[in-house]
């Protein structure tokens, strides 16, 4: 990543945060200067579209430029090929193979916002491919220097022109595009740039499927085009290129790499100085790191390997996710900052990583984080179905809608959302087939929500062919790995989402693709499991799993199943309920199910999607802003938006949902089994538990999915009438439960004779952390037995 991090978060602190959060000014804006037009102008659909600015979106880590010139604003455009593309593989048009037909734009010469969402947010929805063009200014600083233009993000193929010459050609999925121009420019002078882009339309090959991963077959809303950034930057001729930090929590210790560019003809010297800090402010001890002294043989790159080092800050200083929810939660993070220095006189270089100390391992049958079991209870998050927002015109959600940016007049952004997540009790979050900014990683890792982090490779609609398109798969892969490794709440890679389904068969699926990928991510990240979400063959490796979808081919219905999997590899299910999620009984399943799963031992349990049930969770949605995936593009609406759940913390489905979540959830086993499958309008529970009067023996599950301590303080009391009702029974449990794991109990009441409902009250306490569950939904039946029949 080579972006210059924004003003306001190199602060790099919980006070810029803070300050963030407060802001109440506009989010969009517009550059200063834009570039000429390339033709006759033609007002577009999208004349007056936003920028959509916002550098921060790049995320705070990596190199800094000596000089950074914003790009953003106004290009020339030139359309250049149309292309329609119509599915009408045997499940439906949003299936392939494609028959694609392409023509020569009807669109003339324009311009365009840069980024502004990309193309197709800007009304060209039909172009595949077209060209850039502007002017630039090259800045000169004293010393030799190296020259880059730095895109946040392009889909997909990119050619750079610089003063009529060809610079490189490049692939790219959602990551940024870097050119380095240094050879084709003099500092001090200006030059034309063009930048042919190829979309996804333009990347079809003869088998009607697409040579690149391009994040959801289905939807004709991703980005396409040049989003996210745009910018000119200026290192010195002798740079950190990258760096990445590596954290043991077993050990103790801490290692870096740091990678370091000579662009100049000569050898040269250099020292490499470290400097550790807090983020969040903290006075942590950390260990001393002694300037390396390096030599960078001339044109050539070396990677400096420092450590590993003794950590000296206390367990207090790793980094945990927000379980169990706290308000206002800030987990530990830590400041890494570089600086190269070649001579006198010549500038220095300079790199920043924020990172969590923390350690995340696939052990057997389960995963530990710092050395503790961690289980999975989370979402999907699929960026393509927010695409379909018309905000400024459909695509690049991500990058544009308020929901998913800063905090500003009228949405509370992205940190919003993640705590919407972390309240309602789930833990992590697949970032599904569309990856997410660099902003986004930046967020959850503040606020503690752990991230699966998926590629945008995908064998689920039979339109991505992973022979004539490999290359690009593996070679996206690493550019994701590259890009996140740094982020302390990715915890897991997801190398693709269901390469291999049972009812298609993609070009190039199998074990050998699969593999192929592991060694890819493997190569630039040893420290985290990797999965493949689908109906992938498992792999013969400590570190890997498959977690299976839809088993059974339980499309549409209730499944409780965590799947067959090898004896010493976690278990659980990836996703489950679709397309049922947009209805009240399935949005109630995803309580419901994943109870049943957490009883059986999973690992992971993600039901599929939270956004069909309750949109806003990303703030700023209505119900009618989109339509869903199934039946796309006239698929139906979510459940619930902000215009029709004004206050989701009282709906009684997302109750249930967020108890079944909960950490420290007690249950009744039998009551919640015989109350899963709800009913069609979605109430629950539906069905009391019958009992006998007197003496009754109940079995509870409790569950400790914290991260330290292993009592629980149970308080349980049996009421008459109403979950509020007279008192009749009563008593305290303290089962010892190890972090991760759950335990069956006994509970033993006396029940009265009588006609009312009684009422279970549990209530879950901690300590040093208060109650963290309360649940008064169970409740019993009186029934006395029926006599012996009379011979």
């Amino acid at each position: 990543m080579t972006s210059h991090p924004h003003p306001l978060l190199r602060r790099r602190g919980p006070a810029a945060f803070a300050l963030a959060l407060a802001l109440t000014g506009a989010a969009l804006t517009t550059a200063a200067s834009p570039a000429p037009a390339a033709g006759p102008a033609r007002p577009p659909a999208s004349t007056a579209a936003p920028t959509f600015d916002a550098p921060y979106l790049d995320g705070v880590s990596g190199a800094e430029p000596l000089r950074q010139v914003n790009l953003a604003g106004r290009w020339g455009f030139t359309p250049l090929t149309d292309t329609v593309c119509v599915g009408g593989g045997r499940f439906g048009t949003t299936t392939g193979p494609m028959t694609c037909t392409s023509s020569p734009a009807g669109a003339p010469a324009t311009t365009i916002q840069v980024p502004g969402g990309g193309w197709l947010k800007q009304g060209f929805t039909d172009l595949s491919r077209a060209e850039y063009h502007r002017r630039i200014s090259v800045p000169a600083v004293p010393g030799p220097q190296v020259t880059k233009l730095d895109f946040g993000a392009i889909n997909h193929r990119a050619t750079l022109w610089v003063g009529g010459r060809e610079v490189a050609s490049q692939v790219t999925s959602y990551t940024s595009s870097v050119f380095d121009i240094s050879d084709f420019v003099t500092p001090g002078r200006d030059y034309d740039i063009t930048l042919l882009v190829e979309g996804r339309k333009a990347l079809v090959g003869p088998d009607g499927r697409y040579a690149v991963p391009e994040g959801a077959s289905w939807s004709d809303d991703v980005a396409q085009g040049i989003f996210r950034s745009a910018a000119l930057q200026v290192f010195p001729g002798v740079h950190i290129a990258d760096a990445v930090v590596r954290t043991s929590v077993r050990d103790r210790e801490l290692s870096y790499d740091v990678t370091v560019t000579n662009n100049t003809r000569q050898a040269r010297v250099a020292t490499l100085d470290t400097a550790l800090s807090s983020w969040n402010h903290a006075g942590w001890r950390y260990p001393d790191l002694p300037a390396q002294r390096v030599r960078i043989p001339a044109g050539k790159t070396i990677v400096v390997r420092v450590g590993p080092a003794t950590w000296r800050a206390p367990a207090a200083s790793y980094w945990y996710p927000n379980v169990p929810y706290r308000a206002g939660y800030r987990a530990q993070l830590h400041n890494l900052d570089l600086r190269l220095s070649s001579g006198p006189g010549v500038a220095a270089s300079g790199y920043h990583v924020r990172f969590g100390f923390r350690e995340i391992a696939q052990a057997g049958d389960h995963f530990e984080l710092n050395g503790t079991r961690v289980n999975f209870r989370g979402d999907s998050l699929q960026g393509a179905n927010y695409d379909n927002i018309d905000y400024h015109g459909r695509s690049d959600a991500y990058d544009t809608f308020p929901g998913f940016l800063r905090p500003a007049r009228g949405n509370a952004g992205w940190p919003k959302a993640v705590d919407n997540y972390l309240r309602l009790n789930y833990s992590g979050v697949r970032i599904h087939q569309i990856p997410a900014t660099p902003y986004m990683l930046d967020v959850t890792d503040e606020l503690g929500l752990m991230i699966m982090d998926e590629t945008a490779i995908r064998g689920s609609n039979n339109r991505q062919n992973f022979i004539t398109g490999r290359d690009n798969m593996l070679k996206h892969a690493a550019d994701l790995v590259l890009r996140d490794r740094h982020h302390a709440s990715v915890l897991r890679w997801s190398q693709a989402n269901e390469p291999r389904v049972p009812f298609f068969v993609n070009p190039g699926a199998g074990p050998e693709f699969d593999e192929a990928l592991h060694a890819t991510v493997r190569r630039h990240d040893t420290t985290r499991p990797i999965s493949t979400d689908g109906d992938s063959e498992d792999l013969p490796h400590d570190d890997y799993t498959v977690f299976c979808h839809y088993d059974g081919f339980s499309f549409a219905q209730y499944s409780e199943s965590i799947c067959a999997a090898p004896a010493a590899k976690p278990r659980g299910q990836g996703e489950f309920i679709w397309s049922a999620d947009s209805t009240p009984q399935g949005m109630t399943w995803f309580g419901t199910a994943t109870m049943r799963m957490r009883e059986q031992g999973a690992s992971e349990a993600r039901p599929y999607a939270l956004l069909s049930a309750w949109a806003s969770i990303i703030p700023g949605v209505k119900r009618t802003d989109m339509k869903l995936e199934i039946g796309y593009p006239e698929g139906p609406h979510p459940i619930y938006g902000e215009d029709n759940l004004p206050d989701p913390w009282t709906n009684p489905t997302l109750t249930l949902i967020r108890q079944a979540f909960n950490p420290v959830a007690v249950i009744d086993s039998a009551f919640w089994n015989a109350n899963k499958l709800s009913d069609p309008t979605g109430r629950w529970p539906t069905t009391p538990a019958n009992i006998t009067p007197g003496t009754n023996t109940r079995t509870l599950t409790a569950f400790n999915d914290t991260f330290a301590g292993d009592r629980l303080t149970v308080t349980w009391t049996l009421r008459a009438g109403s979950p509020t009702g007279k008192a009749v029974d009563g008593g305290v449990l303290t089962p010892r439960i190890p972090p991760g794991g759950q335990r069956r109990l006994d509970l033993t009441f006396e029940a009265p004779d009588t006609t009312q409902p009684l009422h279970l009250e549990l209530r879950v306490a901690k300590a040093g952390s208060g109650i963290l569950y309360r649940d008064a939904s169970t409740s019993y039946q009186v029934r006395r037995p029926e006599p012996p029949a009379m011979k």
